[in-house]
């Protein structure tokens, strides 16, 4: 209906004024409780001044000139708003459309389709994901299929830190738990069942290799240097083996697995180095090389070893020449951090505007009133596929989606495995059933015919307009990747129906089977929300 109106009034303009431009006309949703209309627009005041009239004069004109006002009341609202208040009959249409539509997100389909590259997890392969890794997973996930929806091409990447420091004292946490005599320092290294998981593979590599009593010689001996680095293979690739375990129980998977370690086997670190060097956009301070900024970033430090901003700057310019967009989703705490890579890739010649840096708030889990600690480096977390164990993966998508990525979001895991309306995800999927099983019982409904004129009861009609909302409702979730929008609307649609379920009776001796019809398409539409959520729409519970 929307769209209909946009349409009526692109004609009324062109008829009137000879203007034809879509983008002076919006027609967004009256959300004032205050006022009745469905509707509204300001195109009138857009057009007051290149006309020179007053705009409730322009209103009143182009209402006189619409088209389709068997469809909708309109009245005028000062300073020259044209208000529209759809016709109880066209809403009821709503449903025998949804029911007949093939392909009810059809309108989030883009003109332009684009390469996306969207970069998301990448959580250090020094440990498990955690239930803190949690929210930015799913949240990338989903937002890679709404790209899709939208007709985009996408590449999903992981991007492994398998160089560096962090690597350094995961082996030195291995060594140090398989000889208590060695001496590092405490605080930097892993702690945690998965350090001794570790340890059994390592200890046998080096048992073949007769060094398992010469930790401290294999680490100081460059002769064995070969050795070293197969335990330092074998370690990253237990971590990211269990990384990889984990992101496929919650049905994530990966088109590239991107290495570090790469970036300095190609030289493209220092191709890139040399690139700013010779532009003059670098400098040498106490011994170690920095990038000129508004505040300048360390490069490479005085002993030599290549900051993390370094091999960033390298993977980023690679994509940026491959992808005509790039989404990175990162912690909040990484806010920043953002400045400094737009500024690095502004001075290798990149147009930034084709990175875009989602930043996503921390997630607080909570058992009852006891907070889950997420520390790998101390070894006290709950491991995501522990947690998709416990309360499952539908509840994993949807609890993690329920508030925007710049919001903090604590859930409770109590909630998260009740069987009632407190939990939201299987609110939403017992409607889904409840329905289903109502249908089940009238499998030739349709041979019936729908009468818009039956559907008047109050309930009916707040049902019917939630579901006119939907087709806005899911352009706005999926073209703006906010996931929390259609979470949001899936839990009101099924909170309406199940009052609707309580007090009104579908199955009586005498059936009135537009009823039938309102509930079928409340689940169909139930069940597209849920499909693009990655969340399971069950027939029965």
């Amino acid at each position: 209906m929307k769209d209909s109106i946009k349409k009526d009034i692109a004609e009324a303009l062109i008829k009137l004024f000879n203007i034809n431009d879509n983008n002076l006309i919006e027609v967004n949703k009256n959300v004032n409780k205050h006022v009745s209309s469905d509707y509204y627009t300001n195109v009138a005041m857009r057009l007051a001044k290149p006309l020179k009239k007053n705009p409730i004069q322009i209103a009143e004109e182009i209402t006189k000139n619409l088209k389709a006002k068997n469809n909708y009341i309109v009245d005028i609202a000062k300073p020259g708003y044209i208000n529209f208040s759809i016709k109880i009959l066209q809403k009821n249409n709503i449903v025998t459309e949804i029911l007949n539509t093939n392909n009810l997100l059809a309108g989030c389909d883009v003109k332009k389709p684009k390469k996306f590259l969207v970069e998301f997890v990448s959580a250090n392969p020094t440990g498990p994901l955690h239930v803190g890794h949690g929210r930015g997973a799913v949240y990338g996930n989903i937002i890679s299929k709404f790209l899709k929806i939208q007709g985009h091409t996408v590449v999903k990447e992981y991007y492994v830190n398998n160089f560096g420091n962090q690597i350094n004292n995961l082996v030195l946490s291995v060594f140090s738990h398989l000889d208590k005599s060695l001496k590092f320092d405490e605080s930097e290294l892993y702690k945690g069942k998965y350090i001794e998981e570790i340890s059994k593979n390592i200890s046998l590599l080096l048992e073949q290799e007769n060094l398992r009593n010469n930790l401290g010689d294999l680490l100081k001996d460059n002769k064995h240097r070969k050795i070293l680095d197969r335990c330092k293979t074998a370690i990253i690739k237990h971590v990211i083996d269990d990384i990889k375990n984990t992101l496929n129980k919650l049905d994530i998977e990966f088109d590239n697995w991107f290495y570090e370690s790469t970036l300095f086997e190609d030289n493209l670190v220092d191709e890139i180095i040399q690139k700013l060097k010779d532009s003059k956009q670098t400098q040498k301070t106490d011994g170690a090389l920095m990038f000129l900024s508004d505040e300048p970033r360390v490069l490479i430090k005085t002993n030599g070893e290549y900051t993390y901003f370094a091999s960033d700057l390298a993977y980023h310019d690679q994509k940026m020449k491959l992808y005509d967009h790039i989404i990175n989703v990162w912690g909040a705490d990484h806010h920043g951090y953002v400045p400094r890579i737009n500024s690095g890739l502004k001075a290798l010649g990149h147009d930034i505007n084709k990175l875009d840096i989602h930043l996503i708030q921390f997630a607080n889990l909570y058992r009852g009133k006891d907070k889950i600690s997420m520390s790998t480096r101390k070894g006290e977390f709950v491991k995501l596929d522990t947690l998709a164990d416990e309360i499952g993966v539908d509840a994993i998508n949807y609890f993690y989606l329920t508030k925007n990525k710049d919001q903090h979001l604590d859930f409770d895991l109590d909630i998260a495995i009740s069987t009632n309306k407190n939990n939201p995800v299987y609110y939403i999927q017992y409607a889904h059933a409840r329905i289903e099983k109502i249908l089940n019982q009238l499998p030739e409904y349709n041979k019936n015919s729908f009468n818009p004129n039956d559907l008047k009861e109050t309930s009916e009609i707040e049902l019917i307009t939630l579901l006119m909302d939907f087709k806005d409702m899911s352009y706005k979730s999926i073209t703006s990747l906010k996931p929390n929008i259609m979470t949001n609307y899936l839990y009101d649609l099924a909170q309406q129906f199940h009052s609707y379920y309580t007090n009104v009776k579908i199955i009586e001796e005498r059936i009135i089977y537009s009823r039938v019809y309102l509930i079928a398409a409340i689940q169909r539409v139930i069940r597209c929300g849920l499909e693009t959520l990655n969340i399971n729409a069950p027939t029965e519970m």
